[in-house]
């Protein structure tokens, strides 16, 4: 479902309201596929148009409440979740929420993502001990924990 001028039948003209309402319900009744490529495609096709879109940042809840309810799903490498995440202005708050509830492979992604730019001192060390509690999250599934675990253990050593 591309993000258009019309709604997902092609009837009606939408304003751009109606296309973050349609955004967040899509991604709300989002069920992955056992097909990394049908994933792909489908949330490829839901964030057509997405950045252009005022208030996008009404999405990110049900973007990380996707990620939630699917911890081990594949979105991508990183994927369109992640990209369109990390260009809307001021996620990051989201982001350590959503990995407090529920670590998942992506949100370790983006933190280990994050540790990788240029981090002042404080905010790196921040950052450090939001991987280091998802590694020993009791929620996060054995795959998240691995990944949490190596990408600690390499970023704890740049530090």
């Amino acid at each position: 479902m591309a993000l258009s001028s019309s709604t997902p039948l092609g009837v009606m003209p939408m304003e751009a309201h109606d296309q973050i309402a349609i955004v967040i319900a899509a991604l709300n009744s989002f069920e992955p596929s056992r097909d990394d490529t049908d994933n792909l495609y489908r949330l490829c096709q839901l964030f057509e148009g997405f950045r252009s879109l005022p208030d996008r940042n009404r999405v990110a809840p049900a973007m990380f409440s996707l990620l939630e309810g699917f911890p081990d799903a594949e979105f991508g490498s990183p994927g369109p979740l992640v990209h369109e995440l990390e260009a809307i202005p001021d996620y990051l708050t989201l982001l350590r929420d959503s990995v407090r509830r529920q670590p998942t492979h992506l949100t370790v992604w983006m933190i280990d993502r994050l540790l990788n730019t240029n981090l002042p001192g404080d905010q790196r060390g921040w950052w450090l001990s939001e991987l280091r509690a998802a590694l020993e999250h009791p929620l996060a599934s054995e795959q998240t924990r691995t990944f949490a675990a190596e990408s600690w253990e390499h970023q704890s050593g740049k530090s």
